[in-house]
């Protein structure tokens, strides 16, 4: 019981850490802060220096993290690594934002499965997409065992849009503080952007599915975190 005991407390200390508002909003400021700018300089860099001439049209995204393609391959690294892992408290937070569990039997009877179940789903594949992000930083291009990189790579892409699907369909659905028009974007936008990057295969779609992503998870995060200012 003693060793039970020590694991739920970690558990419960974890939990509220990565739920606190305080530091869910500072970490996911701090992505909106890095991540675009260490794009960028990524490809100005690999367009400017690299042995290819990158361009997102002919280069797929993961080349920015190939040293054949780039000579500064750590900053997509490090993009990757960052975004993933600093968008987990996002995620642990939206869900008890949007899908909180009721904390006694009244509670329960007025609130919904179909919404818990969303909630689930939705923080189920963000984190997915969040773990899948961070090993595609560290299974870089350059780092490609096994298979690792393409694997968390799909796992990424899969698990943010899969998680943009469900949360969008909660906030359509049940009156959240997320406005609609968010929601609706939620279950269409990544979910037809990767069908079609499915079917045509080719680097810009695959950047055309990032910019689909941020677009979702940008005005998300500043309308959560706005609206409990």
């Amino acid at each position: 019981m003693a060793i039970r005991d020590k694991i739920n407390n970690v558990r419960k200390k974890f939990y509220n850490r990565v739920t606190d508002y305080k530091f869910a909003r500072i970490c996911t400021m701090t992505v909106l802060l890095l991540y675009l700018p260490l794009i960028i300089i990524g490809v100005i860099i690999a367009a400017l220096f690299g042995p290819d001439g990158y361009t997102i049209w002919t280069h797929w995204i993961s080349d920015l993290g190939g040293i054949q393609h780039t000579p500064a391959p750590y900053l997509y690294d490090l993009a990757a690594i960052t975004a993933g892992a600093l968008t987990i408290p996002l995620t642990f937070y939206t869900e008890k934002l949007l899908a909180p569990m009721p904390q006694s039997t009244r509670e329960c009877q007025y609130t919904s499965r179909l919404r818990l179940r969303l909630g689930s789903y939705a923080f189920f594949f963000s984190i997915i997409g969040n773990l899948g992000y961070i090993g595609v930083g560290i299974f870089s291009e350059d780092r490609n065992y096994f298979s690792l990189h393409n694997i968390t790579s799909s796992l990424a892409f899969g698990g943010f849009s899969l998680g943009a699907f469900f949360m969008g369909l909660l906030i359509v659905l049940y009156n959240t503080k997320i406005p609609k028009l968010i929601g609706i974007y939620g279950v269409f936008g990544p979910l037809i952007t990767i069908i079609v990057f499915l079917y045509t295969g080719n680097p810009l779609w695959e950047w055309i599915l990032l910019f689909s992503i941020l677009i979702w998870v940008i005005p998300l995060a500043l309308t959560v975190f706005h609206k409990q200012e």
